[in-house]
């Protein structure tokens, strides 16, 4: 049907037989007409008068309902219905205790001259008050005096200016209190950023965000002593930044060595490191404790070794550590607070005790670095077996530079003291040091750290070359390690040809080996330069003699220094070379005992010549080695008659 077909009939309400209360009324208006929010007055007139309602008058749910879309599914249709009914019974609940609020009010003003106004309250009102305690009247708006407006406005400004005053002033202690802390702040912050840029290593603590502080230990170090090198930072009153108390309760220990001869300390060297200048106090106490560290660590790393070669003459002891090196003197490695004063010091013992302490803090500095490359590397693959922390090389370098030291010295002084019988003899063989040979100890192929003391921890190595006669030379090579494959000290003697014997390249485990062989040696050329000689000297004789006698000088027992004048075959005369300790020997003898024939010995040493005859024994001054080979050949020419 149309819109023009329609009525609108308006059905009044049947009046009840029973009055409503105000509640109930309320109730039944929000029900028909909805909320009161939506009520103007010219809507209710134009509802009285039987009109449609006003424009101004807003419907219930006009702007809160959007008009539902053709293609809603019923379903949807329901839920929104359901919410908004919800959301409706919401709005009244609240709209009627607000009412409800209003009419108590109302009700409890006017209980005192309203008895029906006491039915009005609500029970819980009733419970909490009495009636009629609420009473209200009517003030009128009297009239202030102008004397008292000026008292009043003279009071407001005072009351306004003193706080403007109290304000002024804490807002002037604020002002203070902030530069003074902005100050602090960045007097802290500047000592941080100067810590930082001396190379420090500052940090937040991961339990404590608002604490900070510095790494001033070895981030590759045992994890006993790398856990102890973090300090925290604290800021004293002025903003300056101090180390926590905690760091200095302990007393700090540095490493000593001792040079100690016959019981006695000849040697001693303190490692002491001198800040400059311009350090601040507080990088001079993370020095400090960074060197105290180190040298606890130090020390501690020192005694694990110690431990592991005891068979070296170590001797370890609760703060220090002895070190035997050679006969003449030993090592004392004390960790103290202070270092002893040694009045008995000379120069050489000082400066093998420098040599000492500062290459055990360098070869802990090495340790740390090759703990870094192999930190960096990919790790080995996991185990259940706890992987062992092995010893670092601290002491074994050292001391195998100190023993090749003393072993390369006492070799050069034996050496020098078995020649001096050479010089005496007027013979051309002389010792020298020389750099270590390429052509000996090929065979030891040690690696090593890629580091900067990678020399130090390689076998330590010395040349000494003997010049022979006949332009000979024969090479030696000392190498000390103390671990394999010497676990000491090693000689190794060139090969040399004589002619008539070869000497191949030779192995010694001790220095008494070795100089018997360089003795050995000696002898094989002093043999090979008296046949030179001794056919010299019989090619000259026979110059003008008789040229068909066959008898001539030869080698004969070159192992034993002997030399044989055979004529057909057989031996007639013997001439005997010796090489002893200090003294060389040439023996003139037949081959057979004759009678009235008598031995010939010459002998050098390095205070002169003597000649024995028989029994009898002169010295000779002048003679020397070639002169007794050429006598020797006369006299055997003679008694032979050849």
């Amino acid at each position: 049907m149309s819109d023009s077909n329609t009525i609108s009939l308006l059905i009044p309400p049947e009046p009840s037989s029973r009055p409503q209360n105000l509640q109930t009324q309320i109730q039944q208006i929000i029900a028909q007409k909805g909320h009161f929010r939506h009520v103007t007055e010219r809507s209710l007139l134009a509802e009285i008068q039987g009109k449609a309602p006003a424009q101004d008058a807003v419907q219930p749910g006009q702007e809160d309902d959007p008009q539902p879309e053709e293609e809603d599914s019923p379903q949807r249709r329901q839920e929104r219905v359901w919410k908004r009914r919800d959301e409706m019974l919401e709005r009244l609940n609240y709209a009627q205790n607000e009412v409800l609020c209003a009419l108590d009010f109302v009700s409890f003003l006017i209980s005192q001259q309203s008895v029906p106004a006491q039915h009005s309250m609500s029970p819980a009102l009733q419970q909490a008050v009495p009636v009629g305690t609420l009473a209200s009247r009517i003030l009128k708006d009297r009239p202030i005096p102008p004397s008292t407006k000026r008292r009043l406005a003279s009071v407001s400004q005072g009351w306004r200016s003193a706080g403007f005053q109290s304000s002024s002033k804490k807002l002037a202690a604020a002002s203070a209190r902030l530069q003074t802390e902005a100050e602090r702040e960045a007097e802290y912050w500047h000592q941080i950023a100067d810590l930082n840029s001396k190379g420090w290593s500052v940090s937040r603590l991961p339990r404590d965000r608002k604490a900070i502080g510095v790494h001033f230990g070895f981030a590759e170090s045992a994890p006993q002593f790398r856990d102890r090198g973090f300090a925290l930072l604290r800021q004293t009153d002025d903003g300056s930044v101090v180390l926590d108390r905690q760091i200095g309760l302990k007393k700090r220990k540095r490493l000593g060595v001792y040079v100690v001869r016959a019981g006695v300390r000849t040697g001693a060297f303190d490692f002491q490191t001198h800040s400059p200048a311009e350090t601040t106090e507080l990088n001079r106490n993370l020095n400090e404790c960074r060197n105290a560290i180190f040298e606890e660590e130090l020390f501690y790393e020192i005694c694990r070794e110690a431990r592991l070669v005891a068979n070296q003459s170590i001797t370890t002891r609760s703060q220090s550590v002895e070190i035997d090196v050679g006969g003449k003197y030993h090592l004392s490695l004390v960790s103290s607070t202070e270092i002893e004063h040694v009045p008995a010091a000379n120069a050489e013992d000082n400066l093998i005790a420098q040599f000492v302490a500062v290459s055990l803090r360098l070869l802990l500095t090495a340790a740390h670095e090759q703990n870094l490359i192999r930190r960096s590397q990919k790790s080995p693959p996991m185990s259940l077996k706890a992987r062992p922390t092995t010893e670092y090389a601290l002491l074994r370098p050292v001391l195998a530079h100190l023993r090749h030291r003393a072993e390369a010295g006492a070799f050069w002084d034996k050496c020098n003291a078995l020649l001096g019988a050479f010089k005496q003899a007027n013979l051309p063989i002389t010792v020298s040091m020389e750099a270590s040979s390429a052509a000996l100890f090929q065979h030891l192929k040690i690696e090593t750290p890629n580091s900067i003391l990678s020399g130090m921890m390689l076998p330590v190595k010395t040349s000494f070359r003997i010049s022979l006669t006949a332009g000979r030379s024969l090479q030696i090579g000392l190498a000390t390690f103390l671990g394999p494959p010497l676990f000491g000290s090693r000689y190794e003697i060139s090969s040399t040809d004589f002619g008539f014997a070869t000497i191949p390249l030779s192995r010694h485990e001790t220095r008494d080996e070795a100089l018997s062989f360089v003795r050995r040696m000696l002898t094989l050329d002093l043999v090979s330069h008296s046949e030179t000689l001794a056919v010299a000297e019989e090619s000259a004789t026979r110059s003008g003699a008789d040229k068909s006698k066959r008898a001539e000088w030869a080698v004969s027992q070159p192992h034993n220094g002997e030399l044989s004048l055979c004529d057909a075959q057989e031996a007639i005369e013997k001439l005997q070379i010796a090489v002893q300790p200090g003294a060389i020997g040439v023996k003139l003898s037949p081959a057979r005992k004759k009678i009235g024939v008598q031995n010939v010995v010459w002998s050098w040493t390095s205070t002169g010549c003597s000649k024995t005859e028989g029994a009898v024994t002169t010295a000779e001054a002048d003679i020397t080695f070639e002169g007794a080979i050429k006598e020797a050949v006369e006299r055997s020419s003679h008694r032979s008659g050849i």
